[in-house]
């Protein structure tokens, strides 16, 4: 195998890399050792699943957060299509609301 298609071996698509820390939310190796897609997509997950409501601006980064991993993990509508249909596939987010609204 040559050193190139080696290295490609090891790269994953960004809807395989939220995949993957959706299922796996513990680290197994150190962060030094971690692949960068792996800390990338913990990251996001992080940003979703952490705003500080002392931080300006959190919130809506923790939503924006939400909305990047939905669109990659769930999928989006193409402009004049039936909406998205309900899938198996779930997403779990922290409640931003802090109990304001009921489920």
């Amino acid at each position: 195998m040559s050193e190139q298609s080696h290295l490609l071996s090891k790269h994953k698509s960004v809807r395989d890399a939220l995949q993957y820390a959706a299922d796996h939310p513990e680290m197994k190796t150190a962060p030094i050792d971690t692949p960068v897609w792996e800390l990338v997509a913990r990251i996001l997950f992080d940003i979703a699943n952490t705003p500080n409501a002392n931080v300006r601006g959190s919130m809506a980064r923790a939503t924006r957060a939400q909305k990047m991993i939905t669109d990659r993990l769930v999928g989006n509508r193409r402009a004049g299509t039936h909406p998205v249909r309900a899938k198996r596939q779930q997403v779990t987010f922290v409640d931003l609301t802090a109990g304001k609204i009921e489920p």
